[in-house]
């Protein structure tokens, strides 16, 4: 298999320039800048986003929305249909306090009960702020009624699996169509959804309104699982803005650090989610100093080890993990699990096609637990690994943006093995069976059936 999951991706670096103020100039500035650049209205209109359902769980949900203006935010929501018995959370902050932002508002709904359907509504309100005394509100915009599940063992067990999207919004709307056509009760978006993003207004874009498909996640939550792009840039810092992470309570303190591990039940499966990192060592030229990649593999393994011992998870017939970079290759030789430095000539390229770290750290605990599938991204081509006797659990990579053409410019050419998939998982007859389809050339991929595990 020849992957070239590069081919498309601009690279480049970032351009500063720096200069000195005198005093005098610094305190004109001062005098003519006011306190906060959002204390009254600048010409453009006041817009929300569709709310985004994120960071789903048994007994809370998260509800995410952009926002254009500094904005105050909460969501009503209730078990009616027309929020009759309607109550209200506001928008995340300090303790006492709201958080009010000009990207973005995040709500968390808490106290749920578990495989229950909610309905909701977002309101969103624009605020002039020069300080706590001198503020004013604008317009108050109320939302359109959505409906959403909550997790747990009595939902049905219906998921999906999208990937490497990389801000592409024609495969980005592919996927999401078929998503919805699908209806899961869940959705893992397997990371990659980014290339770099260097400003705010790129990750709201990516996150929270992509292009034709803003309404992605009214109905339907999301699990998010990093992907290797998704660490690069500076505004990916910020990320939890824009995507929300698990609740505290849902780690012990010793994990308080790994925000976007997940083990949570959807009816008879256990989704297990974990974060391999970047795909280049922490020591290479490229993010010397800025990624901390190993260290974190490393901590989640004794949260993975505790995650799938938990009862609930032991309980179900079906154990799947989610990871971006996949953990297993055939031909460890030409695809390489790490790399060098700098490539240094040794590999065909210098990034890691799947992660022997996490290979040596997780699949050792995946194989003693009896997790049955894991299911990868990142090397956008798709394919299946069939277990094996001395490697029990099968591996699935999904594809990448390529819509059967790869390259650029006159190195451009078609490849039938390149198209965006959305993989999904089913618990029918008895068995979890799981789909691959092929969004593209609209057919399935591939089809496999799995018996519930032994533990």
């Amino acid at each position: 298999m020849a992957v070239n999951r590069r081919s498309f991706l601009a690279g480049g670096a970032l351009l500063a320039a720096a200069g000195a103020t005198g005093q005098a100039g610094a305190a004109a500035d001062k005098a003519a800048t006011p306190a906060n650049p959002h204390a009254g209205p600048d010409g453009r209109a006041y817009t929300v986003g569709e709310p985004c359902l994120q960071a789903p769980a048994e007994t809370s949900m998260g509800v995410c929305w952009a926002v254009s203006h500094l904005t105050n935010g909460w969501v009503e929501y209730g078990e009616k249909p027309d929020l009759s018995d309607a109550r209200i959370s506001i928008c995340e902050g300090a303790p006492g306090i709201t958080g009010f932002d000009e990207y973005s508002v995040r709500v968390r709904l808490t106290g749920l009960k578990p495989a229950t359907r909610y309905h909701y509504r977002t309101v969103s309100q624009q605020i002039f702020y020069k300080d706590n005394y001198n503020r004013g509100y604008g317009e108050k915009i109320v939302g359109s009624i959505h409906s959403f599940e909550t997790l747990g063992a009595a939902q049905r067990a219906h998921f999906c699996v999208i990937n490497d999207t990389h801000a592409m919004w024609r495969p980005f709307k592919l996927v999401i169509d078929k998503v919805k056509e699908l209806a899961p009760a869940a959705v893992v978006w397997n990371g990659d959804a980014s290339n770099r993003t260097e400003d705010p207004e790129t990750g709201v874009e990516i996150f929270l309104r992509p292009k034709d498909s803003e309404d992605f996640a009214t109905d339907i939550p999301y699990l998010w699982v990093d992907g290797n792009h998704d660490f690069r840039g500076i505004w990916n810092r910020y990320l939890d803005r824009l995507v929300m992470t698990r609740l505290p309570t849902e780690r012990a303190a010793r994990d308080w650090a790994l925000t976007r591990n997940f083990a949570v039940r959807l009816g008879e499966i256990a989704m297990i989610g974990l974060d391999t990192g970047e795909d280049k060592p922490d020591r290479h030229p490229q993010f010397h100093g800025l990624v901390v990649a190993e260290e974190y593999r490393r901590a989640q393994t004794a949260w993975l080890a505790d995650a799938l011992e938990r009862p609930d998870i032991k309980a179900a017939p079906f154990a799947v993990a989610f990871l971006h970079i996949p953990i297993f290759d055939s031909d460890p030789t030409s695809h390489p699990g790490d790399v060098t430095d700098n490539g240094g000539g040794k590999y065909k390229s210098d990034f890691a096609y799947w992660q022997k770290q996490c290979n040596e750290l997780w699949a050792p605990l995946l194989e003693r637990h009896g997790v049955q599938l894991v299911i990868a991204a990142h090397q956008h081509c798709y394919r299946y690994d069939a277990p094996t006797a001395d490697r029990p659990w099968a591996q699935i990579v999904g594809g990448g943006p390529d819509l059967g053409m790869v390259g650029r410019g006159e190195k451009r050419r078609k490849d039938e093995s390149r198209f965006p998939t959305v993989i999904e998982g089913k618990v029918e007859g008895g068995k979890l069976v799981v789909t691959a389809h092929d969004v593209f050339n609209k057919r399935v991929a591939g089809r496999f059936e799995y018996n519930p595990r032994r533990v």
